[in-house]
């Protein structure tokens, strides 16, 4: 199969949509002299009153307020494009494309801008729409005479050339990875061209609302405590009150005799798991927070757990060499797993049927089984100190005893990233948009990395960390905030946006393991510690 065509663009939907010229509009496209000389010159309130009201017109015909943009028009004197922006508009989307290559020729284009380029844009899609009416001979011509001389990007040349060979004109749009002259390639072309087109001469399409987002997401981005779910305004300054922050301590849990080590909230946020030294579990009803369920079966510590998607499974893991998997409501263990070693970490599938195990046995570090205990997939030769599958149950990080990070693909389970680190790391969690993974290190730092581009993004730094296993978590509406427990028993909250400290919470009086966001209530998230105590945190009493 010929190779996808790199230089079709793919979106959906049309350019600026309307055909607006500029009053006593030039020939190459820029402002007339009349306006350049006029009041729109003068500044409003910091910005080009010219711009604004350009930008007004534009944004009016997009709302389809055509009446009250020509109005605007009629009385500014000025319009959004020059005749010749039109004219050029006119011949791309009516495929005159002797005319759509010169009038282009005429504009101001961006600095850096390659003319080659964009003549090679214009006469792809020239040949495309040959191929798509079957006049092959015609289209030889242009590959031949037109895009051939350009001399420019062998591979795409060949991979037009390859499309000569498609049967029919469906073939041709299948193997390309094009819409055709019915669907909206040439708006598409359009779109592409525009991008090295000077702004001042044609506006990028949906300006305003462009300029309106980045306002509300500046508002958000400023706001300290930001957690909230509804649209923000932009008649007034966006600011989230502290006191919506879950800073108060609203229950203490007792019922365990040892450290706590884990605690996780279960998916639909109704209950809550917590893993302690005692060598037990218990569930907690988060509408009372009294304990419902308490496991018993692990003969030392236990290290983790994880909740299955339905939340009708658990899986525990511990220092007993042993995985155990509980039915959550008639609190019976439906399978143990052994081991060689401690086992550190769990994780589900989406699927619900399968799940992972992180074990610093080197025979078994990392390994993927069916609900029934069968072996699907297994990696060996390092140690794990902790994994995480990202939501979409597409890759799998791993934090290892040899100070690296290994991320696996799946279905492949191929390493797709091997990252060595200075400092010791203790745990791993993902966000829920399976973008980003936190690190916490040895050397009192948590990491937040971007696991497409494996990236380190941010540095949190405040917490103390050296010998213990902390845990952090992502929290708030829509992971905005960094949590990390701290072996100084505190609660450490940081911006995720600037990795900025805003919240040290008190309350434990040993070091903080674990930390847990509810997903179903962005007011509240649970800590765990070795004063043997669970902490619910609300923000009111």
């Amino acid at each position: 199969m010929p190779m996808r065509l790199e230089h079709v663009v793919q979106e959906n939907g049309n350019s600026n949509g309307h055909s607006s010229i500029l009053k006593n509009g030039t020939a190459n496209g820029a402002m007339p002299s009349l306006l350049n000389n006029s009041p729109h010159e003068a500044d409003y309130f910091g910005s080009s009153k010219l711009e604004a009201t350009r930008l007004i017109i534009q944004a009016l015909h997009e709302l389809e307020y055509p009446t009250a943009a020509a109005a605007l028009e009629a009385e500014s004197m000025c319009s959004i494009e020059s005749a010749d922006v039109a004219a050029f508009r006119t011949a791309v989307l009516n495929g005159r494309w002797a005319d759509s290559e010169r009038l282009l020729m005429e504009f101001e284009l961006k600095a850096g801008t390659d003319v080659v380029t964009l003549k090679f844009l214009i006469r792809q899609q020239k040949f495309l729409e040959l191929l798509e009416q079957r006049d092959l001979v015609s289209a030889l011509g242009v590959l031949r005479g037109e895009l051939s001389v350009l001399d420019y990007d062998t591979r795409q040349l060949h991979c037009l050339s390859s499309l000569m060979m498609c049967s029919s004109a469906e073939d041709l749009r299948d193997q390309a990875g094009w819409t055709g002259v019915e669907g909206n390639s040439r708006s598409e072309l359009l779109r592409e061209l525009q991008k090295y087109i000077s702004p001042a001469v044609m506006i990028p399409e949906h300006r305003l609302a462009t300029l309106l987002d980045q306002a509300r997401q500046y508002e958000i981005l400023k706001c300290t405590y930001h957690n909230f779910d509804g649209p923000v305004s932009l008649y007034t300054d966006h600011v989230c009150d502290r006191n919506q922050f879950p800073s108060i301590t609203s229950h203490v849990l007792t019922d365990h005799t040892g450290e706590v080590w884990f605690v996780a909230f279960s998916n639909d946020g109704t209950k809550l798991a917590s893993a302690s030294k005692d060598l037990s579990v218990i569930i907690w009803d988060v509408a009372t927070f009294k304990s419902i369920r308490v496991f018993h079966g692990h003969t030392d510590a236990v290290t983790s757990l994880a909740w299955s998607p339905d939340d009708t499974t658990l899986i525990t893991c511990g220092l007993d060499h042993t995985v155990k998997l509980w039915d959550v409501q008639e609190c019976v263990c439906l399978l143990t797993v052994p081991f060689g070693q401690p086992v550190t970490s769990c994780a589900w599938m989406q699927s619900g049927d399968e799940f992972l195990t992180g074990c610093l046995d080197i025979e078994k570090p990392i390994t993927l089984w069916s609900i029934h205990g069968t072996t699907i997939h297994q990696w060996t030769d390092f140690r794990v100190f902790d994994l995480a599958l990202t939501p979409d149950s597409k890759k799998i990080v791993a934090v290892c005893q040899d100070d690296k990070i290994r991320i696996y693909n799946r279905p492949d389970y191929k390493l797709t990233a091997e990252i060595q680190l200075q400092a010791r790391m203790t745990s791993v969690s993902i966000s829920k948009d399976s973008k980003y993974a936190l690190v916490n290190i040895s050397a009192k730092e948590v990491h937040l990395w971007d696991i497409d581009k494996i990236q380190l993004v941010r540095k949190c730094v405040g917490q103390q960390q050296s010998e213990f296993i902390i845990r952090s978590c992502f929290g708030g509406m829509a992971d905005n905030f960094i949590v990390s427990g701290s072996e100084d028993a505190s609660i450490y909250v940081w911006k995720k946006e600037d990795a900025s400290l805003i919240e040290v919470l008190s309350g434990h009086t040993k070091g903080v393991n674990s930390v847990a966001w509810n997903p179903k209530n962005k007011y509240m998230f649970a800590s765990a510690s070795d004063d043997n105590t669970i902490r619910i945190w609300t923000n009111s009493a």
